[in-house]
């Protein structure tokens, strides 16, 4: 579902919700497995393929995440971290995208191999380094913390972004909603907050509205990542304008994980027409083989979005987004203003 046609391909573009772990290139994970030794169910891109891609809708949320598995065993060392990271933002640049926000979950990605997260970090940041640079953009960094990993992994995750907080200017709250209790995760995520960190929170994904009535309430989030099921309720739509919290929407990952029956269902035109701040996003583009271009695709194509209303998505992010003011300014004026 990539898609490089010059009618999306050249406009230039946000993006505010992507997963690193979800935007390992196949060939990475195959060169990986070589030097290390690591088993794979193919060594050919397109018979591996098949093993790390969600090319049809699967029936929820967690058959998704479980597809992560040979991503998180691709992340071996912090110099793998660092090529993952370059030749995401070397996609990005292909698609025009000029102001990007990454995300991963250090405890998760890290664990497996037992990576400093340090290490990793410093890797991350030669490759932002380099491609603010090689590519004219500005990109931002959030750090996740998943809620399958436990209250203690969120605390540690936060402490560690508010000590990297020069660098790290977010944290998310992420992984299954309907699984794990909120309550054990508000006290780290205010935390966060208070420490100066912007937060964003998934719900209201696979998730009824009243999740993201609770999510606004417990956790007074800058950003929701999804929250498209607030379409079913008018205070859950009411809360997000008087808020000012912008949506991170992702249309095709939405209709793969069945959070919508089909893609024509889709909420997003909806929720724009009634006033939510909305935006456009591929969530994981490699495990999802989507990109920004395909989502635009989708919203124009098939949700009725028109280009000014995209580009409108585009405004959106470009406020919401994390980014330093002076930093993400330039970028705004020198490519969208």
């Amino acid at each position: 579902m990539k898609n490089f046609d010059p009618k999306y391909n050249d406009i230039p573009k946000t993006e505010i919700h992507c997963h690193l772990e979800g935007a390992i290139r196949t060939q990475t994970i195959i060169d990986v497995a070589k030097e290390n030794n690591i088993q794979l169910p193919a060594y050919e891109v397109q018979v591996l393929d098949k093993h790390v891609k969600v090319l049809d809708q699967m029936k929820d949320l967690q058959a998704v995440l479980d597809a992560f598995d040979i991503f998180q065993r691709s992340i071996t060392s912090p110099a793998v971290f660092e090529r993952i990271a370059w030749e995401l933002f070397e996609d990005c640049a292909k698609q025009n995208i000029k102001l990007f926000e990454v995300r991963f979950s250090p405890d998760w990605a890290f664990h497996g191999h037992n990576l400093d997260w340090d290490a990793c970090l410093e890797g991350l940041l030669r490759a932002q380094e380099r491609a603010e640079k090689e590519f004219d953009m500005a990109i931002g960094i959030i750090a996740i913390t998943s809620r399958g990993m436990g209250a203690d992994s969120c605390i540690k995750t936060v402490d560690w972004a508010i000590k990297h907080q020069q660098y790290i200017q977010a944290v998310d709250l992420a992984d299954g909603e309907k699984i794990f209790s909120a309550k054990d995760f508000i006290k780290p995520i205010l935390k966060a907050k208070d420490a100066g960190l912007k937060v964003t929170i998934h719900s209201g994904e696979d998730t009824p509205a009243e999740y993201v009535i609770e999510t606004i309430k417990n956790f007074k989030p800058d950003r929701i990542g999804h929250g498209i099921h607030s379409i079913e309720d008018m205070r859950a739509v009411e809360m997000l304008i008087e808020k000012d919290i912008t949506l991170e929407v992702n249309p095709w990952s939405n209709f793969l994980t069945n959070s919508v029956s089909t893609i024509e269902a889709h909420p997003l035109k909806k929720l724009f027409d009634l006033g939510v701040k909305v935006t456009i996003n591929s969530d994981d583009p490699e495990v999802l083989e989507t990109n920004v271009n395909n989502e635009y695709r989708i919203a124009h194509e098939v949700l009725g979005m028109s280009m000014a209303e995209i580009n409108l998505c585009n405004r959106f992010a470009f406020e919401a987004s994390f980014i330093a003011e002076g930093k993400k300014q330039k970028i705004w004026d020198r490519y969208f203003a």
